[in-house]
C-alpha cells in the first residue's frame, strides 16, 4: 500500500483547472448512459470506475474493475463502503475539487501499468479523474462514471474518446 501524501508536504501540484466557463461542457457524458441493470455486459471486460456509487455497484454485481477511482464521498456526502474492495492495492492521493492533481495523474498512470486490481482513494474530489483514465486506458477497455440521477456513462476507449479527452484538457486552465 502507498500513501502519496507521506512523500510530500503541502499542496499537491495541479495539472489541470477546470475554468467555470466548461463545467456545463463537461458535464455532459462523454458516452452513452446505461443504467446499473445495463452494466453486466462489462462483465470479464477491462473496466475502469470513476466515482463511489458506480465503483461499489460494479464491485457488488462481480464487475471488477482493474482500477476504481473513490473519493468516499458521494454528493458531498461521507460514506464507508469503500472497504468492500478486498485485493486492490491501495493508493491514497490528493486532488482539489475542479482538478486534476499530479499525485491523481500519476496514481492513474502506474494504475494502468500495473498487473494487479488497483483503488485509488482521492482526498478532494475525484470527478475529473476520468479524463486521465480515459487517455491512458488501453484500446477496447471500459471507462465507466457515475451521471447523478441518471446512471453510469460507459466510454469505450479509443482514439476517438482520447481526442476529446485532449481537446477538453487544452481548453483547461494549467495555472492558478
Amino acid at each position: 500500500m502507498e500513501d502519496m501524501r507521506s512523500r510530500s508536504e503541502g499542496s499537491p501540484e495541479i495539472l489541470y483547472i477546470l475554468p467555470d466557463e466548461m463545467r456545463e461542457e463537461l458535464s455532459r457524458p462523454l458516452g452513452p448512459v446505461i443504467s446499473t441493470d445495463e452494466s453486466l455486459f462489462l462483465s470479464g471486460k477491462f473496466v475502469v470506475s470513476v466515482g463511489d456509487v458506480c465503483s461499489i455497484t460494479l464491485y457488488h454485481r462481480g464487475i471488477m474493475p482493474h482500477l476504481a477511482v473513490l473519493d468516499g464521498r458521494t454528493r458531498r456526502s461521507s460514506h464507508t463502503e469503500t472497504e468492500t474492495f478486498e485485493g486492490y492495492s491501495v493508493v491514497r492521493v490528493r486532488n482539489p475539487q475542479g482538478t486534476i492533481s499530479s499525485e491523481l495523474w500519476s496514481a492513474v498512470e502506474k494504475a494502468m501499468e500495473s498487473a494487479e486490481n488497483t483503488l485509488i482513494m482521492v482526498e478532494g474530489e475525484e470527478d475529473l479523474a476520468a479524463l486521465p483514465c480515459i487517455l491512458m486506458a488501453p484500446d477496447g477497455a471500459y471507462v465507466v462514471y457515475g451521471i447523478p440521477d441518471e446512471g453510469m456513462c460507459v466510454v469505450k476507449v479509443d482514439e476517438n474518446a482520447r481526442n476529446k479527452v485532449r481537446k477538453a484538457l487544452s481548453m483547461m486552465r494549467t495555472e492558478a
